[in-house]
């Protein structure tokens, strides 16, 4: 056995460690050279995760003992991580928007904000249920932190401290769970929990693993923010910054998902139809309860978290599924899901100017006033609304076909229902954007990092909805 580490193993760590080492370097400049990071945070956040990007895709794979038993080299690993750094991109750019308008300090900012990569990379890579606890505890408390970083807005208070309270629970069933799947099994990795369950004979060992797996599951809907343990969303969506709120409903979601299918699909696929059966009931309320209460929302950001869970639901579908085409089903609309969520929060930040956010009101006569801005946000609410013939039709159908292929006739019948509600108040804004312009509305504010995020992900929904061949290939 190998007890050091070569050239080729740090390699493969590279992502890894070029975001954490930039976290710190952010962290120790804000604290030395406060005045300079205001002007220097964004473009060296920018570099380090650019850097971590390239090298996520050129990073060689470790066969290394060292590594091999707590973080996975794999395809999915690698996929998963460049993913998430694309959002921390289109973050980084957001906040750069976000912040020309809004003072605060920069260097703390970032450095929170690529601690959040470290753990949802970590989260993705995982090969051992202390190194997804680990990930997803590093991506938490950094959101904790991050969502009421504005420190005089009074509804962050609020939204951070029940953020953060429920969190502490989340995480106490989490790692309980996780707890009583060892003393079932005795091991916590990963490629020995399936071997572990099968050998199992008795029906308290059974019943021991079962309810750590039920902990776990409840840990992981938190996350995802799945009904019902939803509660947290609306208020931390709504007091935290947009450029927060964006990275919550995106990279927040992807996470919890990514946790999801390392150990639901890639660890122990399929080992229980009762796990299956639990999902699809928690899918059911997820996606009726979000897709009511979302058509009386006014403030965008609050309308964006009960939108993200909604689209949660869905995602829950070919989870329930569990067959070897639900996996790429569900990167599939993951994918999708967080370009047109990133592009519509693109449109916030340019209407973004007051601490309460944006409201359904302001978007009056917004064609007329920026025929571009209405252009993207339209193109994106169509997209997660699945209106044919954008890329998110094509997401929904493949999601709704791998679930009736499994047998779920039920799920896909309240899909299909809860998808024509959707697209009811989507339509609404998109309506409300073609109406007259009121006599006191202001122009939207130019902001060229926002308008890059805009711009790439206007394009990304054009070619998948004229072209979606070549990601479908890969990924199918």
């Amino acid at each position: 056995m190998s007890t050091s580490l070569a050239l080729n193993d740090f390699a493969a760590l590279s992502p890894l460690l070029i975001v954490l080492c930039g976290s710190l370097l952010l962290l120790l400049l804000e604290s030395f050279a406060e005045k300079s990071m205001k002007q220097w945070a964004f473009p060296l956040a920018f570099l380090f995760i650019a850097g971590a990007l390239v090298a996520a895709i050129f990073a060689p794979s470790s066969q290394n003992p060292l590594l091999t038993p707590w973080i996975r080299f794999d395809t999915l690993a690698r996929v998963f991580t460049i993913f998430f750094l694309c959002i921390g991109l289109g973050t980084t750019l957001l906040s750069t928007s976000y912040f020309k308008r809004f003072e605060a300090s920069h260097g703390e900012y970032y450095f929170l904000l690529l601690s959040a990569l470290f753990g949802l990379i970590l989260i993705g890579a995982s090969a051992d249920f202390l190194t997804l606890f680990l990930g997803i505890e590093t991506l938490s408390i950094s959101l904790y932190v991050l969502s009421c970083y504005m420190k005089r807005w009074e509804p962050s208070y609020e939204a951070a401290l029940k953020y953060f309270l429920m969190g502490a629970l989340a995480a106490g069933f989490l790692i309980y769970g996780i707890a009583l799947i060892y003393g079932a099994v005795g091991t916590t990795r990963f490629d020995a929990l399936l071997d572990g369950y099968r050998s199992l004979t008795t029906t308290s060992g059974k019943a021991l693993f079962l309810s750590g797996i039920a902990l776990v599951t409840l840990g992981l809907a938190f996350e995802a923010a799945i009904v019902p343990f939803h509660v947290w969303a609306p208020d931390v969506y709504e007091g935290a910054p947009t450029p927060v709120t964006a990275f919550m409903a995106v990279g927040t979601k992807v996470g919890a998902f990514a946790a999801f299918v390392r150990v639901f699909m890639d660890a122990i696929p399929q080992f229980d139809p009762i796990w299956n059966q639990g999902i699809a009931l928690l899918a059911i309320p997820t996606l009726i309860y979000a897709n009511i209460v979302a058509i009386r929302q006014t403030q965008l950001r609050r309308f964006f978290a009960y939108s993200g869970i909604s689209h949660a639901g869905f995602l829950l579908i070919p989870l329930a599924a569990g067959t070897p085409q639900a996996l790429p089903a569900l990167e599939f609309y993951l994918i999708v899901y967080s370009i047109a969520t990133l592009g519509s929060f693109a449109v916030l930040a340019f209407l973004d100017s007051r601490d309460e956010g944006v409201f359904l009101k302001d978007l009056q006569g917004l064609f007329r006033r920026s025929p571009f801005i209405a252009a993207l946000f339209t193109i994106c609410l169509l997209t997660l609304a699945g209106i044919p013939p954008t890329a998110g039709f094509f997401a929904k159908f493949y999601i709704f076909k791998v679930a009736f292929q499994a047998g779920y006739y039920t799920l896909v019948i309240i899909g299909l229902l809860t998808t024509i509600l959707s697209a009811y108040y989507y339509l609404r804004i998109i309506a409300i954007m073609f109406s007259q312009d009121p006599l006191e509305a202001k122009a939207a504010e130019f902001s060229l990092p926002a308008a890059l995020v805009g711009v790439i992900s206007f394009a990304a929904i054009l070619i998948l909805s004229c072209y979606p061949a070549p990601l479908l290939n890969l990924l199918f």
